[in-house]
């Protein structure tokens, strides 16, 4: 079965510019990885600061071999003074198509 998540970030205020371009610079590469099913950005029409990743993996392994990947580590680095918080929800599909 595959692994849904649900990645939810909150930019400081000013600094959602920026958080996003360090959030886009990442999807090509993320795209490519093994394992990976769908990975898309959104972004809150009702409150722009709140960011939101739907990602859907093969295997939780492969979920876990991406959150080491060398992009993801230095992205998380690089977000850090931008974001006031974050919650990520790996998740258990019930039903229906992809994440």
């Amino acid at each position: 079965m595959t692994v849904p998540v649900v990645a939810i970030f909150i930019a400081k205020p000013g600094s959602e510019s920026e958080l996003e371009a360090l959030f886009r610079g990442v999807i090509d590469t993320t795209l490519q990885e093994e394992g990976c099913i769908s990975y898309q950005l959104n972004r809150d029409t009702d409150n722009p600061r709140r960011f939101v990743w739907t990602e859907e993996w093969q295997s939780q392994a492969l979920l876990d071999q991406h959150i080491r990947a060398a992009h993801i580590v230095t992205l998380f680095d690089a977000i850090k003074p931008l974001i006031e918080r974050s919650d990520v929800i790996v998740l258990e599909k019930a039903a229906g198509g992809q994440a």
